[in-house]
């Protein structure tokens, strides 16, 4: 199904995003929290990819021990994309918040 996604959405995060800042590559990994199923997840995963950043997600699908994880780290209900910048020390959730964010900081 993840495939069938990605081609309705005119394989996002498969190639290049033109204006992605050169030194993308050089950065350090990102973090991403949340799980396969998520819609709200998969639009932040193809814009990290789309950007060429690299990036580690972590896994929060029900019954992980992320999920426990996630809530005691940000001391909220759980709440998926979670994405956590080591290279800014921005952390945030909300998909249409965290893609806004990624191309103000990480496009030329």
């Amino acid at each position: 199904t993840a495939t069938f996604a990605t081609l309705l959405r005119g394989l996002a995060g498969s190639k290049r995003q033109e204006n992605a800042r050169a030194d993308n590559e050089q950065m350090l990994p990102l973090e991403l929290w949340g799980y396969e199923a998520s819609p709200f997840v998969r639009p932040v995963r193809e814009k990290l990819c789309a950007l060429c950043l690299k990036h580690v997600v972590i896994p929060t699908s029900r019954g992980s021990a992320n999920r426990d994880r996630l809530i005691e780290r940000t001391g909220v209900q759980f709440q998926v994309p979670f994405l956590s910048d080591p290279n800014t020390g921005v952390e945030l959730f909300e998909s249409p918040d965290i893609l806004d964010y990624l191309e103000e900081v990480y496009t030329a």
